[in-house]
């Protein structure tokens, strides 16, 4: 028989020792494939449980972040509030802002003077 028109399959049903190597490649993939199924399996549930943490953060950093920009919002309209308040008051007791106006003074002047 020539080698170089001979197919790998037909040497090796001829050949025992060949055989033997197919049947003991064959048991390690067998082999390699019970060890790797529960272990990919143990991976998948890891990385399941992984993502659904990775989930949950997303989703409460995300509330952390709306309700700061919340409060971010109030402080940065509060001057303007109480601004605004402070005028309405002034227009309807002009007397009692004149009087605190006054009151206010002196007191800032006492702080101050030396």
């Amino acid at each position: 028989m020539d080698q170089t028109t001979a197919s790998p399959g037909n040497v090796a049903n001829g050949n025992p020792i060949q055989r033997g190597v197919e049947t003991a490649g064959a048991a390690l993939h067998s082999g390699i494939d019970k060890v790797a199924d529960p272990a990919r399996s143990v991976v998948e549930r890891a990385s399941s449980a992984a993502h659904q943490g990775v989930d949950k953060l997303a989703s409460g950093a995300s509330h952390v972040a709306d309700r700061f920009a919340d409060q971010t919002r109030l402080v940065s309209e509060a001057p303007g509030r109480a601004l605004e308040a402070s005028k309405s008051w002034v227009q309807e007791k002009p007397l009692e802002a004149v009087g605190a106006a006054l009151a206010l003074g002196f007191i800032l002047g006492r702080l101050t003077a030396r």
